[in-house]
């Protein structure tokens, strides 16, 4: 579905990454064409596409534009926390007209939910917002130690208007630049008890309400985390075709160190495209039978999309170093693709050592596994 606008997103992805946002004309073409709605409400027909469209739609989009492909994945993605809040509270966040965009924030060290008379006050600042300049709704979530419920509700999540949040020019990094991640501050907003959910109800294992779709049931937190190695699969092979369009573009023939380069980096790259595959077919099949991952299958998974982030970016940096000082510009589209995979690559669902270490404690015996 992504494959008609993938010239113009390519044309627009250098004024993006300079205006650290996408344009509008790519927000109407993502919204017209139904990718930031491959996952949906409750009362989506049974046609939607669901989490793999998803995926696979962000990784097209990524050849293209690292950051179109991240808000597909990631923010397009957010729709699914929404139908799994109450019905009634879901039909007041899609009672705005045209189809809302859910951002999200992450807790920062001054981010606060606090339990009052009235309700949840919500306050401070919240980290890496990811498409917030776009969004119709802000999804957050903290702990608050003084709720009543504190002692068996790790966590807390509202939903809070766009409107009502002050959007800090935050986000000036080497790469994503134009996911417009910036920090958001909530000035003491109180939101009404019947709109403050526990974490692991909303994310948790559910009874069946939608049989269409199994991410209104199975616990959705390895499908939510999973969602980057779209973005990142893509955005590498969107270098490598990049690196192979110089190399046939030269006035002399390739040595033949360029072309093992190459040859190395491709087998990387359809390695990792395996990888990825089995990633999707992996939660597809657990999701459409309603059941949730093992721990030692869940660990397994963090563990080879962790892999899979590696493989990309040592595929990557390998073209990287050998392409020439005088490609080293902020203009090379080339440079702007391993920019933007290396900071995807430093998100802590990818982060290697957790993984690897969760994953070896998981295979070995316990009296092996305690000893690490």
């Amino acid at each position: 579905m992504p494959d008609a606008y993938l010239s113009q997103w390519r044309e627009r992805a250098a004024l993006a990454d300079k205006n650290r946002r996408l344009s509008d004309e790519t927000l109407s073409e993502l919204r017209s064409s139904g990718l930031l709605e491959l996952v949906c409400s409750r009362r989506a027909q049974p046609t939607t596409p669901g989490w793999p469209a998803l995926v696979r739609s962000s990784r097209t989009a990524a050849r293209a534009c690292a950051s179109t492909g991240w808000l597909i994945s990631l923010v397009g993605g957010h729709a699914a926390i929404a139908a799994r809040l109450n019905p009634s509270f879901e039909a007041k966040l899609y009672d705005t007209g045209a189809t809302p965009l859910f951002a999200s924030a992450s807790a920062g060290p001054d981010s606060r939910l606090s339990i009052e008379p009235q309700g949840m006050r919500v306050s401070g600042r919240w980290r890496f917002s990811s498409g917030i300049e776009h969004a119709t709704w802000l999804i957050l979530n903290a702990p608050c130690a003084n709720h009543p419920t504190a002692d068996v509700s790790e966590r807390f999540l509202v939903v809070i208007a766009k409107k009502d949040v002050v959007v800090l020019d935050s986000w000036d990094t080497i790469g994503m630049r134009a996911t417009g991640s910036h920090d958001v501050v909530t000035p003491a907003l109180l939101v009404p008890h019947h709109e403050v959910f526990p974490l692991q109800e909303v994310f948790g294992l559910r009874p069946t309400e939608a049989e269409h779709d199994y991410l209104y049931s199975v616990p959705i937190v390895p499908y939510i985390t999973t969602s980057i190695i779209g973005p990142m699969l893509g955005c590498a092979e969107g270098a490598y075709e990049l690196h192979l369009q110089a190399l046939a573009q030269q006035t002399t023939a390739a040595s033949a160190t360029d072309l093992e380069r190459v040859a190395h980096s491709g087998a990387q790259l359809t390695a990792a495209s395996a990888l990825f595959d089995s990633l999707i077919n992996r939660l597809d099949e657990s999701g459409g039978a309603l059941r949730s991952l093992t721990e030692p299958q869940l660990s397994a998974l963090k563990r080879d999309r962790s892999y899979l982030a590696r493989q990309c970016v040592e595929a990557v940096r390998r073209l990287v170093e050998h392409s020439g000082a005088s490609l080293m510009t902020t203009d090379n589209p080339l440079h702007r693709h391993w920019r933007d995979l290396q900071t995807m690559a430093a998100h802590r669902d990818v982060h290697w050592d957790s993984a690897m270490l969760a994953s070896a404690t998981s295979a070995l015996p316990p009296p092996l596994a305690s000893s690490h």
